[in-house]
């Protein structure tokens, strides 16, 4: 049960792919813990391996040998949460641990295991080299190290720490340039050039408020919120924030409440030396599987413009209750509210249909039209699982849009949906529609192919067309009428190919490469060409899907 104290699965990690896959395989959506709420706790995923093993045993479900090497894999690396027939833990032996008190875990570099005290500390590394055409070398390069654990099975925590420098290809760097300075995804970090040099930082606390129904956890990491590779809410290519969440399970109800401090739209970090000003988010949302085919779920999302101490009323874990506040004159009138709504289907074996509908602001009275009070978001997608028959081939389509000036504020740019100038969700921000098409296959147990191309179109020019995350909605200068895509088009064409194989758990060498084009105004770019090899340790690959 994901109400025990827990730790999480990190972004990018082989499970949410295989959660997926069997998930939709089945027929039978899981309805024990929340899927759109990510990331997964370590004791959800174990538990649902653990019931698809027995599954496979007992009632027929037929899974691929790679699947079955996946389960154990994933059980063997969170095996504090798993119990063998022996009553020993679940992580397997090493054939021959390193001096007798390293890696007696395959994946662990450090594992101990005590009546009252768990804990598991591991090296992370990312060494990786590239080739960008007209660009030259570029490179990534993490060092630090992770721990998780818990204690007397009353407080699971977590913590990751590394040094980070990064030579990014030359689209990369224009994304940073137009966002202040500020990179994809993390907080503040020195450029130079095309450059940076970073802190990561990721911690957590989790509790059992009511074992098997309430869990708390307090910490500093990223959140994500929907079934998609995109989140139209809050998404994990934002950066980490400070967050306080409370997840809970009722039968088929599964609801979430999100509160978290933001760094508020600024030039402080890179023009000069000061305090960072600050805003907070309260998100919400309930969800419910009424069958095995059908998950739905609803959403409120609120920024809060207060910058001078936590604001009293966003602590408030009821669902709707920002939006009534406003409505009645309490506390700021100025707080951004928004509502959405998002579903997964099982509509047939093998087919798994996913979206989200986020509306920050609407004309109700002319739906669909240009109007600028018009700002929503759409997302449809599809997974399609063992394509043609071919097992462990997967494919995945996705398709985005956001209307001008969705997330961005009306009076006062410290209420926009953003967090280090950067979106809280969609990376790209707004006045954009995107198609993504992804394959993964796995032909082997260690080697994982997969490929994504995106094709999209944009509106640019400047934050008054609807266009970015800094300009206000009440400072727009083109009349009422903004239809997607105004202002100067821009077309996007992205493609990634990457080969990994892993050597050890956790332990990837890969290579692959990056192409990306675009157009603008009917006049072509330089096509960006970026090739890359390197290996990783206990840390999730960077795509580069963003332009």
């Amino acid at each position: 049960s994901a109400r025990a104290q827990n730790t999480y699965i990190n972004y990018g990690s082989e499970e949410y792919d295989l959660v997926v896959r069997l998930e939709t395989s089945s027929g039978y959506l899981i309805s024990e813990f929340n899927t759109a709420s990510k990331p997964y706790s370590r004791k959800d995923v174990v538990t649902f391996l653990s019931e698809v093993q027995r599954a496979s045993r007992t009632r027929g479900f037929v899974v691929s040998n790679v699947d079955v090497y996946n389960a154990d894999r994933a059980i063997s690396i969170s095996g504090e949460w798993y119990t063998n027939s022996s009553g020993m833990n679940g992580a397997v032996d090493s054939k021959r641990p390193v001096l007798k008190y390293f890696y007696k875990k395959p994946s662990d570099l450090l594992h101990v295991d005590q009546d009252d005290f768990f804990m598991v500390v591991n090296p992370v590394l990312y060494l990786q080299g590239g080739y960008e055409k007209d660009g030259g070398f570029r490179s990534i390069n993490t060092r630090g190290v992770e721990v998780r654990g818990r204690i007397a099975d009353r407080v699971g925590f977590y913590t990751m720490l590394a040094d980070n420098q990064e030579k990014v290809p030359a689209y990369i760097n224009d994304w940073a340039n137009r966002h202040r300075r500020q990179f994809p995804g993390e907080h503040y970090g020195v450029q130079n050039g095309n450059s940076y040099d970073f802190f990561l930082a990721r911690g957590y606390i989790d509790f059992a408020l009511w074992r098997d129904h309430i869990g708390l956890t307090f910490g500093y990491d990223r959140n994500q919120i929907g079934h998609g590779i995109r989140s139209l809410v809050l998404a994990n290519t934002a950066a980490p924030s400070t967050f306080l969440r409370l997840r809970s399970q009722w039968g088929k109800f599964s609801y979430e409440n999100l509160f978290t401090e933001l760094v508020a739209n600024n030039t402080v970090l890179f023009s000069s030396d000061g305090l960072l000003p600050r805003k907070y988010a309260a998100i919400h949302q309930l969800n419910y599987t009424p069958n095995h085919w059908l998950n739905v779920g609803i959403f409120e999302s609120t920024v809060l413009g207060k910058q001078t101490g936590v604001p009293v009323e966003m602590i408030v874990p009821v669902i709707g209750y920002q939006s009534l506040a406003k409505q009645m004159g309490i506390g700021n009138k100025t707080n951004n509210n928004a509502w959405g709504l998002q579903f997964k289907a099982l509509p047939a074996h093998g087919l798994q249909v996913y979206g989200q509908l986020y509306v920050d602001q609407a004309d109700w009275s002319a739906l669909g039209s240009a109007s600028w009070k018009n700002q929503y978001a759409a997302q449809l997608g599809l997974k399609y699982v063992n394509v043609a028959g071919v097992s462990n081939l997967d494919a995945q389509a996705e398709f985005n849009i956001i209307r001008p000036f969705t997330y961005a504020a009306q009076s006062d740019s410290i209420n926009s949906f953003t967090h280090y100038n950067q979106p809280l969700a969609h990376p790209m921000g707004n006045n954009y529609a995107e198609l993504i098409v992804q394959l993964r296959y796995q032909p082997a147990p260690k080697l994982n192919l997969t490929a994504r191309a995106i094709v999209s179109k944009r509106g640019a020019d400047s934050a008054q067309i609807g266009n970015g995350i800094y300009g206000l909605s009440s400072a727009r200068t083109g009349g009422d009428n903004y239809p997607m895509f105004n202002g100067i088009v821009e077309k996007g064409i992205f493609g990634n190919l990457n080969a990994a194989y892993e050597i050890k758990p956790n332990i990837y060498l890969e290579a692959g490469g990056n192409y990306f084009s675009k157009n603008t105004a009917g006049i072509s770019g330089d096509k960006n060409i970026f090739l890359y090899a390197g290996i990783r340790w206990n840390i999730s690959r960077r795509m580069y899907d963003l332009y």
